[in-house]
């Protein structure tokens, strides 16, 4: 029996975050996780796949909850772009991001 995973991303395209699906075989699954996913796209803008919810929101200042753990991002001019129940995307001059456990 030949086994496939299944692994969905989104991606931004034209303004609109598009579900993406890929099916890989066994001998291209790696490791399958649950676990949120993260993608940096330079300083500007980062896609945050698996979130829970915003828990602070300004312009220099975005905190996001990942279920056992948050992600802070810190910069200029952020905001989030996009937002959906499956991930959100943060734009603006990220500085830094930092990552904590969800108390």
């Amino acid at each position: 029996m030949d086994i496939k995973a299944v692994s969905l991303s989104y991606n931004y395209i034209g303004g609109v975050m598009k579900k993406i699906r890929r099916v890989k075989s066994r001998d291209d699954l790696i490791t399958y996780t649950s676990e949120p996913h993260i993608e940096i796209l330079g300083n500007t803008r980062c896609v945050v796949d698996g979130l829970k919810g915003i828990i602070e929101y300004t312009s220099d200042r975005i905190k996001i909850n990942l279920g056992k753990s948050l992600v802070t991002f810190s910069g200029d001019d952020l905001y989030i772009n996009s937002f959906s129940r499956e991930g959100a995307i943060v734009e603006g001059t990220i500085i830094s991001m930092e990552f904590s456990c969800y108390d």
